[in-house]
């Protein structure tokens, strides 16, 4: 749906993953927030602690695995923002392959 309201130009930088909208784009510097850089995601890698019981879509990955245009196995992406939760939560991590760490 996000990718058919994007013009052409843009539509061709967003990628769906897992029913999940993103740009397949550098996103520059950013700061991916405390999820990220507490380590939350090694021991709640769908970010189910981040769910909130009004939401009607209880359904947010915040790691996808698709290829990806960077250089390492995963990278931070934006997401295409769809809803309140998308926008409370711009990055998400896209994997090539499960990480081993």
């Amino acid at each position: 749906m996000a990718a058919s309201l994007a013009s052409p130009a843009q539509a061709q930088n967003i990628k769906t993953a897992n029913g999940t909208a993103y740009w397949d784009k550098d996103p520059g510097p950013i700061d991916p927030g405390s999820y990220w850089t507490s380590g939350q995601y090694k021991y709640d890698p769908n970010g189910y602690m981040e769910r909130n019981w009004r939401d009607p879509d209880q359904f947010h990955l915040m790691t996808l695995y698709a290829d990806h245009a960077g250089k390492q196995n995963c990278v931070f992406r934006r997401r295409v923002v769809v809803s309140t939760w998308d926008f409370q939560h711009p990055y998400l991590r896209v994997c090539r392959r499960p990480q081993t760490d």
